[in-house]
């Protein structure tokens, strides 16, 4: 069996959705010749930790891990807290202080790529023992953090193993960059990074199709997409909507660019003129909100049937996904969101639960649903679009009829995934 070393940051115990793609990689690579040896962090700085997910790595892989070297620390005793939590979205508060601002500006313009860079010499160091076994056969790196490509680099510099890199977001375009203060020599720097390391990797592989379009046109030839998935046997089968209460979820955090004020009026309205709509609705959110979202639900008074819950396990995630009577979708409203496809979409596909989506309709997570039969794709600002289809999805919970015939969602399988990605590897090492 060949050994790939897949270099990824995030890893178990880390939570949320940046540690699914290659945890659900590595639980199938077997399947299809390869054996995942993994080398990650000790200690790392994760928004969240789920350690229910060490069940979900497969008995006797290898996993490395190595001390790393961040800011996180100093950056929380600044703030009064202690420990390495990455604080969510400090660049995209709505209301940054002053303190939040110059943080900004010095994780924009001394941190490039971004402020994990730290983890390149002891991860390099670890890499080059593993290597010079002579076992290994290629080399994966994923990002973000995207400084964890420039390990990748260095060890094709050193030791001209094939080399696959994965993007699960875009390098200098991802969104929230437009939130950083960079100065123009900061730009300069990071899109050379960004082309070094498209350059020298022999393939990359990205999430969906538009985001192709936002790298350097010069190295879009040697780009593969492999979307996202679900893992069929996350799921519970037979699960049905909770018959309590209509339950519209969102699962995962709720940014300011995520506020969608015509929908909390769509609901306050619905609620006001349909008693037993109003009796029975319920908007559930799993993680955090930003406070402009949470005024915005105050200000349409929508509040006493809106529940917010902190993040959940995983497989607790997923139940709820199956049991909700609608999975609410929400793309950011910022420059470039076509691109974005949240990893929770596939997971929503995956529930068999219909997804009620805003954003652009002609978005790449917009037209999975569409093609996929999955729901339905509202623009940010269509109230009577959006009632319309809350009241058809309501009646339909009423009367039972809660089935979702889906179409195609195998190809958004985690097992069929992995396969496109063996499939790469084997061809690397076989030119």
């Amino acid at each position: 069996m060949k050994r790939v070393l897949i270099i990824t940051y995030y890893w178990v115990p880390a939570g949320g959705v940046a540690v699914q793609r290659f945890l659900k990689f590595t639980k199938y690579l077997r399947e299809y010749g390869w054996e995942p040896v993994i080398l990650t962090v000790e200690n790392g700085s994760y928004p969240y930790t789920d350690e229910s997910l060490q069940t979900q790595v497969p008995d006797g892989i290898e996993v490395h891990r190595t001390k790393t070297f961040e800011p996180f620390e100093l950056y929380n005793l600044l703030r009064g807290q202690k420990g390495k939590t990455v604080p969510l979205a400090v660049a995209t508060a709505s209301n940054p202080s002053l303190f939040q601002r110059l943080s900004a500006y010095i994780r924009a313009n001394y941190f490039l790529p971004d402020a994990r860079r730290g983890w390149k010499p002891y991860a390099v160091k670890k890499a080059s023992e593993l290597i010079s076994k002579g076992d290994i056969d290629a080399i994966i790196t994923t990002g973000p953090p995207h400084s964890t490509h420039l390990i990748g680099q260095e060890l094709k510099h050193r030791y001209g193993l094939p080399w696959l890199a994965d993007f699960r977001d875009p390098w200098t375009e991802i969104f929230n960059n437009q939130y950083l203060p960079f100065t123009k020599a900061s730009i300069v720097k990071d899109k050379a990074y960004e082309a070094s390391v498209l350059r020298d990797c022999d393939i990359a592989t990205v999430i969906g199709e538009g985001m192709k379009t936002v790298f350097p046109a010069a190295y879009t030839g040697k780009m593969e997409v492999i979307t996202n998935g679900y893992d069929e046997e996350d799921f519970t089968p037979g699960l049905a909507p909770e018959r309590d209460k209509f339950r519209m979820r969102y699962v995962g955090n709720l940014f300011s660019n995520q506020n969608i004020p015509a929908l909390w009026t769509a609901i306050a309205e619905l609620r006001a003129s349909h008693p037993d709509f109003r009796r029975d609705f319920e908007l559930e959110v799993t993680g955090k909100a930003d406070a402009a979202v949470t005024e915005a639900i105050a200000v349409a008074q929508i509040s006493d049937c809106t529940v917010f819950k902190p993040f959940v396990p995983h497989s607790e995630a997923i139940r709820r996904m199956q049991t909700a009577a609608l999975l609410l979708s929400v793309i950011p409203d910022v420059a470039n969101n076509k691109l974005i496809i949240t990893g929770k979409v596939f997971e929503y596909i995956g529930a068999g639960r219909p997804v009620y989506m805003v954003g652009p309709s002609d978005c790449d997570a917009a037209l999975i649903v569409s093609a996929a039969q999955a729901g339905t794709i509202h623009d940010y600002t269509e109230k009577d679009k959006m009632k319309t289809t809350l009241l058809q999805e309501y009646k339909a919970w009423q009367s039972g009829n809660t089935a979702v015939t889906t179409s195609g969602k195998e190809r958004y399988s985690r097992r069929y995934l992995t396969g496109r990605l063996a499939a790469l590897l084997t061809g690397l090492i076989t030119k």
